[in-house]
């Protein structure tokens, strides 16, 4: 049996090739009535084209995406979930079809991330899915590009967040990268930490981050953390209670 490589898993039969999925999800092609499609088979058979295509271009993907979890490392690391990998190649294969100046097969995640469909795709994708921005936070953070800031207004964290509930205090922070997605390299500046008491008055939170010295392609993450008092210490609770959000992109120019 040949392995098949591809985003999404097939069963059934065409012409003569059967497609099987494993009990351990793993997806092979054998031909019917044999023992199956040797590697050599699977690489010259026309009619795995498409296969072999889509898998190229899903390779690519998966290997920006391991990138693209690392520009903002520090957050992903306190507020992720298990399935944040497979939804990170999900993602980037979906802006790799943004991709109109080549055929199937041919397309590349660089040229897709060109398009604003493409950088579109990127805003509001969660770290951890389970404490989405949306729900996390009740009231709309602004954003200023040119200066690399985020504003809340009126900013009161009992009322305006959803709050686990062994947690005492808030951290609030950003980071801004610059993704040179071509040259597979990153820069990324992280703001200054704000730490509340639940019990804080209403205030405007302002967070900065340092400019970037590269012009490729910015992305603006917001983390919100959740801790608890333990003595004279303050612990941030599980990944699982907390949020890493892309929330802005900007092309600054040259």
């Amino acid at each position: 049996m040949a392995k098949v490589i591809a985003p999404f898993l097939i069963k059934g039969t065409i012409d003569d090739i059967n497609f099987v999925v494993t009990a351990d999800g793993e997806n092979y092609a054998r031909k019917r009535g044999n023992t199956g499609v040797t590697a050599e088979e699977f690489k010259n058979n026309p009619i795995f084209d498409r296969i072999r295509n889509q898998g190229q271009e899903f390779g690519q993907c998966v290997r920006k995406a391991a990138q693209f979890r690392q520009l903002a490392v520090r957050f992903n690391t306190l507020a992720k979930d298990g399935s944040v990998a497979g939804r990170t190649n999900k993602l980037l294969f979906e802006i790799l079809q943004e991709d109109t100046t080549q055929p199937q097969g041919k397309r590349t995640l660089t040229e897709g991330l060109k398009t604003s469909e493409g950088k579109e795709n990127l805003l509001f994708f969660e770290s951890n899915k389970l404490r989405p921005l949306r729900t996390v936070l009740k009231i709309k953070e602004e954003y200023n590009p040119d200066s690399q800031t985020v504003i809340i207004n009126d900013f009161l964290a009992k009322e305006h967040l959803d709050w686990p509930e062994e947690a005492t205090q808030v951290l609030l922070a950003t980071a801004t990268a610059n993704w040179d997605f071509e040259n597979d390299s990153y820069e990324t500046f992280y703001s200054s930490e704000w730490i509340l008491d639940k019990e804080a008055e209403k205030q405007t939170i302002t967070i900065t981050t340092e400019k970037p010295s590269g012009n490729e392609l910015h992305l603006t993450f917001l983390f919100i953390g959740f801790l608890k008092q333990d003595r004279k210490k303050q612990i941030v609770l599980h990944r699982k209670y907390n949020t890493t959000t892309v929330i802005a992109y900007h092309v600054p120019k040259p």
